[in-house]
């Protein structure tokens, strides 16, 4: 009788594991024996995994997750989202035999060219680990591109189309919940993601004053929470928004805030292929976004601006003001390319040929 094959599934948290790879777990499982590891409950390997970049933290996470392989002796694994992906492959480094890996990208976090020192050691580390990637899956274009110029994985080189966005109904606006942050008469932004520099809230925070400071009514929700919350807090009040910003913290589901709002905004500085904005496609939101990859792949040009230039924001936001906004009002024809039923086969398959080659 042929045993069955170990496969270890892993992410930074087990929040990102439920959020979007519970249906594969379960496909997998009816041929392997599959295995989660990561920061959270309710995994089969809890380890702590530090978002900081550089601390000591790593190293004991590396350590355990060494002594976990070498003891299950897994054939095979799957690793989504940078750091885990890091620490893992630095942990099979001393691991015999090595399971084969593929590393699943949501999005590196250096820019290509490499825009300072950061980028430069975030890129060392991924061109270091190489050798240990046999297979390899991105998301967006500029990765695509990355990889190859960069020679960042050992073996073969796969395309998703994301995770897969669940269908839903279009939701329903509570009135109640609008009058909560903006008259029907105003304009209400919104953008959900943790609070953080590479999300770049404060730069939607600094757009919404001059939009205000020249007459037009507009009032910004922020939905999500982040180590920026206490310096995002600071220049709404400097800059005297508190009735006009809101930082509502962390939100499930977050359709009925969507539901709410007439404009989905995104300042980010990178993006792998975001989650956010396909919500936002789905529920038919105009959208205004920062031109970085991922947004780049989703979108098209009239409804990106250049990072950080507040100017081109604003005139797309004002833009709007003359058009339909609000759930509904805009359709997104390559939205379908993206839905779960469209990718969960092809990535399955992926998971599969990519653990066993």
């Amino acid at each position: 009788m042929q045993t069955r094959k170990k496969i270890l599934y892993v992410a930074s948290t087990a929040t990102h594991l439920r959020r979007f790879h519970e249906p594969y777990i379960a496909a997998l499982r009816e041929d392997y024996d599959v295995f989660t590891l990561a920061d959270g409950e309710g995994v089969d390997f809890p380890v702590s995994i530090s978002k900081k970049l550089l601390t000591l933290r790593h190293a004991s996470s590396v350590h355990r997750i060494r002594k976990i392989c070498r003891s299950e002796r897994f054939d095979a694994v799957i690793v989504h989202t940078t750091l885990a992906a890091a620490l893992v492959r630095l942990a099979l480094r001393r691991v015999k035999p090595k399971p084969r890996l593929l590393n699943v990208v949501h999005g590196y976090l250096f820019s290509d060219p490499p825009m300072g020192l950061r980028d430069k050691l975030l890129l060392w580390v991924e061109r270091r680990l190489a050798k240990q990637t046999d297979a390899l899956a991105v998301m967006n274009a500029h990765d695509l591109a990355a990889v190859t110029s960069r020679a960042l994985c050992a073996g073969k080189v796969y395309f998703l189309h994301g995770m897969g966005l669940p269908s839903r109904e279009m939701p329903l606006p509570n009135k109640e919940l609008r009058l909560l942050y903006a008259a029907p008469q105003d304009l209400l932004l919104t953008f959900v993601g943790e609070l953080s520099r590479r999300k770049n809230q404060i730069f939607l925070i600094r757009a919404v004053a001059k939009l205000r400071e020249e007459g037009l009514p507009v009032h910004l929700l922020l939905v999500g929470e982040g180590k920026e919350r206490e310096n995002l807090i600071r220049e709404i009040d400097r800059l005297g928004l508190g009735e006009a910003v809101f930082l509502a913290g962390n939100r499930e589901p977050v359709f009925p805030y969507l539901a709410v709002t007439d404009v989905y905004v995104s300042a980010s500085r990178s993006e792998g292929l975001p989650f956010n904005i396909l919500e936002a496609m789905q529920v038919g939101l105009p959208i205004v976004a920062s031109r970085v990859r991922g947004q780049e792949d989703l979108l098209g040009d009239d409804r990106l601006y250049p990072l950080d230039d507040t100017d081109a924001f604003c005139s797309l936001v004002r833009g709007l003001v003359r058009d339909a906004c609000g759930v509904g009002s805009v359709t997104y024809p390559n939205l379908s390319d993206y839905l779960l039923s469209s990718v969960f086969e092809e990535n399955l398959k992926t998971f599969r040929t990519g653990v066993t080659l």
